[in-house]
This record gives structure tokens, C-alpha cells and sequence, in this order.
């Protein structure tokens, strides 16, 4: 019984590490478009890294590395923003659990429309694979799925208004004007994960400053994120993220506790981001 309670231990502090490294703080999608900025406020060559940690009372473990980059093409002979998220675990935790994640994204320049969604997730042994299609004009989103051992799988579910998939969620709401908001506004999102399509809430709680762990710090906007109740996620508002506050809304700071434990992404690299970075203080 001993023997099986450390295994599930292991299994959720491992799975919750990987579900914050790897897109932990997409779970927020604004559901009122008229809030969004019209101008974008990342560009083409942007890209973006974190390192990931893992608490376990007093002890930290430094577990693994996720990067966020944004690029343009042409494709379906339109202008297509290209999300990529990639994430893995350092050598070190890969004795104890390896992670080796792609996320990637086509959306509509104009109005930030998912079109394709592609999840690839590598954890220990297993495999899985998501992919998305959005069909705007028969309201429709086509998926497919491959988990290890398992057939393949088809689905067709119902495009229900401003939703969209776990990356292109991530660019959406970095276009959040979060000055509009006051503190304690509670605001609805919607979000489709795991061929699903689920309306949560996040909450706005002002703003505060953040120290990095190399020491730089940054005026933030506060969110808290209300998750649903799972096999390492408590139900609630356990997760919460600080953009900066700033015309980038670079988000610096990712922390959410799990049912072992907590986890959190922090910043550690920018390249060719749009604006000056005016909520860093020196």
C-alpha cells in the first residue's frame, strides 16, 4: 500500500510539473473581445523562455526549460501568426521523469482565430497526440487524437464563440487590456483542452511587483486562475500569473500549487520582443 502511495505521489508531482512547464498558465482565455487591444503586442521573431521548478516543502528542484516563439507565413493563401511552444526537463530530472512536449499553432492574423492545433506530448514512456482543426464557417472543430496503445481517434464537436486552443489562448490574453479592469473583477473565459470545451473564470488582483530568481524585477498585473479539480489540480483558484505591466503583458511569473506540492515557471530569456520593457526597475 506504502509502495503504491509513493507512486501515485510521484505520478502527480510529475504530471503537475509537466502541465505548468508546458502551458500551465494558457488556462485563460478572455471572453470579451471588445477588452483586447487591436494592436498586438508581440511580433514575428519574438520568443520567449522559462525555467521550470518544482516545491516540495522546503526543497526546490530546478526541473526544465520551456520556450514560447511567434513567427508569420503564408498559409490557405492568407497572413497566419505560427505559435511553438517546446518543453523539456534537464537532464538531471530526467532520471526521475522526462518531459519532452510541442505545442504548435496557425492563427488568423486578423482577429487572432485558431485554424490548427497540434499537441504533442512526450511524459516518461508514453505518448500522446492532439490535433485540432477549427472550421469557422461550419462551426465545427475537427479532432484527432492518438494515445499510447490506443486507437485513433475522431471527433467533430460544435466552435462555440471565442474559443480557442491552449497556445493561441496564450497570445490572446497577453492582448488583454488589463488597465481596464479593476481589482476583484472576475472575468468568464473559454478554453478547449483535451477535445473539450470548458468555461472558467479568472480573477484580477491588481498590481505588484516580482522579483525573478536572478534578481531583476518587474511591475506585474495579477491574475488568479480557477482550475478544475483533478488528479494533482485542488478545485479552485489555485494558479496565478503576473504579466508585466507594461505594453508587452510578457508573463513573468507562473505559480500553482498541486495536490503535492506546488510548481512554478519563471522568466529567463527574451529575444526581439516589440516594446521596451518599462515595467522592469532597476
Amino acid at each position: 500500500m506504502a509502495k503504491i502511495q509513493r507512486e501515485n505521489n510521484r505520478s502527480g508531482r510529475a504530471t503537475g510539473l509537466s502541465s505548468l512547464i508546458f502551458l500551465a498558465f494558457v488556462l485563460l482565455l478572455p471572453s470579451s473581445v471588445g477588452a483586447q487591444k487591436a494592436d498586438y503586442v508581440f511580433q514575428s521573431g519574438e520568443k520567449i523562455t522559462y525555467g521550470a521548478y518544482y516545491n516540495w516543502g522546503i526543497l526546490w528542484v530546478n526541473a526544465g526549460e520551456v520556450t514560447f516563439e511567434a513567427d508569420t507565413l503564408r498559409r490557405k493563401g492568407e497572413a497566419q501568426w505560427q505559435f511553438l511552444a517546446e518543453g523539456r526537463t534537464y537532464k538531471a530530472y530526467d532520471l526521475f521523469y522526462t518531459v519532452r512536449d510541442t505545442f504548435m499553432s496557425y492563427v488568423g492574423v486578423q482577429g487572432l482565430q485558431a485554424d490548427y492545433f497540434n499537441r504533442k506530448v512526450n511524459h516518461g514512456k508514453s505518448s500522446t497526440l492532439h490535433e485540432y482543426a477549427f472550421d469557422a464557417a461550419s462551426k465545427k472543430i475537427y479532432s484527432r487524437i492518438k494515445r499510447e496503445k490506443e486507437a485513433l481517434f475522431h471527433d467533430t464537436l460544435s466552435w462555440k464563440p471565442a474559443t480557442a486552443d491552449m497556445l493561441t489562448t496564450v497570445y490572446q490574453f497577453r492582448n488583454y487590456d488589463f488597465d481596464a479592469l479593476k481589482k476583484g473583477d472576475k472575468v468568464n473565459f473559454r478554453m478547449l483542452v483535451d477535445n473539450k470545451t470548458e468555461d472558467l473564470y479568472f480573477r484580477y488582483l491588481g498590481q505588484e511587483v516580482v522579483k525573478t530568481r536572478e534578481g531583476r524585477k518587474f511591475r506585474c498585473h495579477h491574475v488568479s486562475i480557477a482550475l478544475l479539480g483533478g488528479d494533482f489540480f485542488p478545485d479552485g483558484e489555485h494558479m496565478n500569473v503576473w504579466f508585466t505591466a507594461d505594453r508587452n503583458h510578457i508573463p513573468v511569473k507562473v505559480e500553482t500549487e498541486i495536490l503535492v506540492g506546488s510548481v512554478s515557471a519563471i522568466l529567463t530569456g527574451l529575444e526581439q520582443i516589440k516594446y521596451p520593457l518599462t515595467s522592469e526597475i532597476d
